[in-house]
């Protein structure tokens, strides 16, 4: 069962009618409708960074999790009229989007039992695979090349899109804290890359960048440890942005 924090009008295909909630707030947000969007493992703390960004964007966003009572008591925790709680199967069923949150060592796992609800939809993987070797972040690369492409493999009936890898989930989390950084988005749908990139050009200060096919996961991916080194040495919770564009 769903519990919803506020309710929404839902219109077709997972889309909510603009006149119902608040504009979207990016700088090149101009959608008149605003998007459904499931995300699985969205009560740990990257699920719940973007859950809360992408709602305080406009959007509908229901934060998954194995435990559907815990993910009702996180959603209420945020306090956003825009913030659900479900279980993981529901969530993957929201709406048009599904976002994978979930630690890398689950990810085919939570996918695999998911997967019937996941057909015909865009399934958006930010999971990283790495390990740390005597404290320091290091990258492990699947058999796969990287978890979004095992995941289309494995997903064969969704469209997987990679995005969200680099942002700071503390940050996102931080209601007043200004974002300033790009976030790289690559995937072989068209039209799927199109709708993500304009998914997060929705939330304020994030600018979308199209980083090509989904074999380019593979070295989004490995950056992310290298991102998270520079902070753990810098004591800073930094992004990335591109130079020139």
């Amino acid at each position: 069962m769903v519990a919803r924090a506020g309710g929404h009008r839902a219109g077709v295909g997972g889309l909510i009618q603009a006149s119902s909630v608040p504009s979207g707030t990016g700088p090149n947000f101009e959608k008149e409708l605003l998007m459904k969007i499931g995300i699985l493992g969205g009560t740990g703390d990257a699920g719940r960074g973007i859950g809360l960004r992408l709602a305080m964007a406009g959007h509908e966003v229901c934060l998954g999790s194995r435990d559907g009572a815990r993910a009702i008591s996180v959603a209420e925790d945020l306090a956003h009229s825009g913030l659900q709680g479900a279980s993981n199967e529901e969530a993957a069923v929201f709406g048009p989007v599904v976002i994978i949150a979930v630690p890398w060592e689950s990810a085919h796992a939570v996918a695999a039992a998911a997967a019937e609800g996941l057909q015909g939809r865009i399934v958006v993987s930010m999971v990283n695979a790495l390990a740390f070797v005597e404290g320091q972040p290091e990258p492990i690369i699947p058999p796969s090349g990287s978890l979004a492409m095992g995941l289309q493999a494995q997903l064969r009936g969704s469209r997987v899109v990679a995005a969200f890898h680099h942002l700071p989930a503390r940050l996102l989390m931080q209601r007043e804290a200004a974002l300033d950084m790009d976030v790289l988005v690559c995937g072989d749908d068209p039209e799927a890359l199109a709708e993500i990139r304009e998914l997060t050009d929705s939330i304020e200060g994030l600018r979308a960048i199209d980083a090509g096919g989904l074999t380019n996961a593979s070295a989004i991916e490995a950056l992310t440890p290298v991102l998270i080194g520079i902070n753990m040495r810098a004591r800073r919770r930094t992004g990335i942005r591109i130079q020139g564009l």
